[in-house]
């Protein structure tokens, strides 16, 4: 039975198993590492684009800790037109949906990219929004209703997750068609070379913040499907995420630390839908 991630929008987004593939862990459905592709998930989220290209953060990027990573890029890309002369031909072909993430920063250029996408036929079934961890209750909701305005397409909004309670019903209410429960905290450990590095937490250390507010945003009871993201590396991980309220979840680190796990939890997932249709 398909997923159905934006129940109340006219598009709709309809996805046949619940394993994405969160924002730029395959690039922009170019960048699969061996033994992955596109049928390994029920949709991809592409890296996070901006209007005009961006060199990322400057290094360190990475810092290993105990139980994860941190890793910081400052969303590198190479801006929007460039993106999508290179991209759109492959995403038009896609056998399952292309999500596209905007970076953020100034409201007013998601909304030109936003308003592009539903102008011209790019290949792109949805847009995944990220509210930053400093977002407060109406610069969220302006962006979001913004970025509404100007487009049909479906709007996943991404909660930052130590808040994601307080944001979620504003977000709805904005417009959000699912929420992606959520961002990880910063965090500061050394890198390799000793520099103290200050970026979003990675990997299973990630998990228990995500499930923390998962549980707090489901139990709002919103009229939005919810998808678990951050530290997802198992199938009792995912089950966990069920079991609090989440209708799909994203994985990114898994892909890049070890693909052959990621493959595995898609063919688990398959086999156990495949099995409840033969139910």
């Amino acid at each position: 039975m398909p997923i159905e991630l934006a129940p109340h929008n006219k598009r709709g987004l309809s996805l046949t198993s619940p394993l994405l593939a969160g924002s730029g862990a395959v690039g922009f459905g170019d960048a699969f590492p061996p033994g992955l592709g596109f049928a390994a998930f029920g949709a991809i989220v592409t890296t996070a684009v901006s209007i005009r290209p961006r060199s990322g953060a400057p290094p360190p990027r990475y810092a290993e800790l105990p139980a994860g990573f941190l890793f910081h890029t400052g969303d590198h890309n190479p801006g929007f037109q460039r993106t999508i002369r290179s991209h759109a031909p492959t995403w038009r072909r896609a056998p399952c949906p292309i999500l596209l993430a905007l970076a953020g920063g100034d409201a007013g250029d998601r909304v030109w990219m936003a308003r592009r996408l539903e102008e011209e036929d790019l290949g792109i079934a949805g847009i995944e929004l990220t509210v930053a961890e400093d977002d407060n209750l109406g610069e969220a909701s302006a962006f979001i209703s913004a970025v509404r305005h100007a487009t049909t397409l479906p709007l996943l909004v991404k909660l930052p997750a130590t808040r994601a309670a307080h944001l979620a019903q504003t977000c709805v209410v904005a417009g959000a068609d699912a929420l992606v429960i959520g961002a990880a905290p910063p965090a500061l450990y050394p890198a390799a070379g000793g520099e103290l590095l200050e970026a979003p937490l990675a990997g299973p250390i990630a998990l228990p913040f995500t499930l923390r507010a998962l549980r707090h945003v489901a139990a709002l009871d919103l009229d939005a499907p919810l998808i678990a993201s951050g530290g997802i590396h198992s199938l009792a991980d995912v089950d966990l995420c069920f079991d609090l309220g989440a209708n799909a979840v994203q994985i990114r680190s898994l892909v890049w630390v070890d693909p052959a796990a990621a493959q595995q939890l898609a063919q688990e997932l398959a086999q156990r839908t495949e099995d409840e249709h033969a139910a």
